[in-house]
């Protein structure tokens, strides 16, 4: 059951009117108490002529408790039992449907290139995606993730879940060599496309990381983009690498450009057709904003909505009425038995 406000644990009935059945009993013998004393042939002085014991017996608080107080308590517990007492818990945040996210993973060998720069040091472009990446998988929580590893063609590394730990940690321990050393960029789009439609997800959302352009693999650059247009898939795609590099030669230092195999058109393009975002990351700062970004895009699921954990409480009158029930059987049995003796 949903609620929409919190509070604190507490005891309630399901169905509250039907506690107004309560006294019907009482006026059901009110009612009956009339009705007798219409129809009832008094007779002047009979009274004094009974015996004391019969008329104690009949005044007794015993017989009280067998006709009436036993009978109101059964009758208290069956209402009460229909009335659905349940104890209610603390609340509990529901997450709303969960964004179910596969992120395409480029280890060919150019991601081998010292272009990037983390705590002051040279490192790989995959050195710098690994750490991001796996920080960036770890912040989803509520999402679903899976990871697509490519090179000379791609392959499903990890199909989608919710343990984003284990995600993050095989994300981390890609290496490049995997699958080859080209970039089957086509195939990594086909497969992951094919991946969501074999599934029913309304959350379908793809990012591709690489570092160059489709140069391997089954589908060009022009049927992975017709594939991309033609389903209800968001790829978001992120350029990683330098525009600049120094680098030593025989005459100096020169400066190259060490991502000019990055075909930014295709991505740019592929992106757009899907309602996707194209990022590029030229450092680790960029990398790091491209995926806040990411994050603004495609937010968290909310918490906002509540459900309080009830646990029925039925059993408790019904148990009582049901004693209360044998333990009057049982008394008119002794009764009866007490009877017998005296007539033998």
């Amino acid at each position: 059951m949903q609620y929409l406000t919190l509070g604190n644990p507490m005891f309630e009935f399901g169905f509250v009117w039907v506690l107004m059945l309560l006294p019907l009993p009482l006026l059901l013998l009110l009612s009956n108490r009339k009705q007798q004393a219409r129809l009832t042939i008094r007779f002047p002085g009979v009274a004094a002529r009974l015996p004391t014991a019969a008329l104690s017996h009949q005044s007794s608080w015993r017989s009280f408790v067998h006709r009436y107080l036993v009978p109101m308590l059964i009758w208290l517990c069956v209402v009460l039992a229909a009335a659905q007492p349940r104890w209610v818990g603390e609340p509990i945040a529901q997450q709303k449907e969960a964004r179910e996210i596969l992120i395409a993973l480029d280890l060919s060998g150019s991601m081998r290139q010292e272009d990037m720069v983390m705590n002051g040091q040279r490192v790989t472009r995959l050195y710098a995606a690994h750490h991001i990446l796996g920080d960036f998988i770890r912040r989803r929580q509520g999402d679903r993730i899976g990871l697509i590893i490519y090179a000379d063609t791609a392959h499903l590394y990890v199909p989608m879940t919710a343990d984003l730990d284990t995600v993050a940690r095989l994300a981390e321990e890609a290496e490049i060599g995997l699958v080859g050393q080209s970039t089957a960029l086509g195939d990594a789009i086909g497969l992951s496309i094919k991946y969501f439609l074999d599934r029913s997800s309304n959350q379908r959302v793809i990012l591709m990381l690489t570092d160059g352009m489709v140069n391997s693999g089954n589908l060009s650059a022009e049927q992975a983009l017709l594939l991309a247009k033609n389903n209800d898939v968001r790829i978001h795609t992120i350029g990683i690498g330098s525009d600049e590099m120094i680098v030593p030669g025989l005459f100096g230092d020169r400066r190259v450009n060490p991502s000019q195999e990055l075909n930014e058109d295709f991505l740019t393009e592929v992106a757009a057709v899907t309602g996707g975002e194209y990022f590029r990351a030229r450092n680790v700062n960029e990398m790091e904003r491209v995926y806040q970004i990411i994050d603004e895009l495609e937010p968290l699921a909310s918490g906002e909505h509540y459900f309080r954990p009830q646990k029925s409480l039925v059993y408790w009158p019904l148990a009582a009425a049901m004693l209360l029930v044998l333990l009057q059987a049982f008394s008119r049995w002794l009764s009866l038995l007490n009877g017998a003796r005296r007539k033998i």
